[in-house]
């Protein structure tokens, strides 16, 4: 993968306890990237900012900090430079990084959330158990045990 590190740079949350009780909550994600530059021949060092709403209820903000790499050093040249002009990267690139940020902030936002009484910025499915269902089902011997 050429996301190679991700860090957090600085962390804003806000729950509003006046806000009143909304019928249909919608929570709304956005990445956008703020600043790129060159660490050495093949590596970017990109500051992304991830954004949870949760309308009047609150928000959740997190400044973050991704390294590019990749092995050909003109890519990550070509990438600066398209940065400095247009102020967008590679579209390619682009979702590396913010898959990277959604996969490593999102856990980040839901510690986040839980601390200030806002609900879980996406669905969370617990695995469960039905017993005494399904009888017949023979056990597979070649899958891992579960405990």
């Amino acid at each position: 993968m050429p996301t190679t590190a991700f860090r957090l740079i600085s962390i804003e949350a806000k729950s509003h306890r006046k806000a009143t009780r909304q019928k249909e909550l919608q929570i709304n994600h956005s990445t956008t990237i703020l600043s790129s530059r060159i660490k050495s021949d093949n590596q970017l060092n990109v500051e992304i900012r991830y954004s949870v709403s949760y309308g009047l209820l609150g928000m959740v903000q997190l400044d973050c900090e991704v390294m590019y790499s990749d092995k050909k050093n003109d890519v990550i040249k070509s990438a600066q430079s398209q940065w400095e002009k247009e102020h967008k990267l590679p579209e390619k690139m682009t979702g590396e990084l913010y898959n990277r940020v959604l996969g490593e902030g999102s856990f980040e936002v839901l510690n986040i959330a839980r601390k200030l009484g806002l609900p879980p910025p996406f669905k969370i499915e617990v695995p469960q158990v039905k017993m005494g269902e399904n009888k017949n089902i023979k056990p597979n011997i070649n899958s891992p045990e579960i405990a």
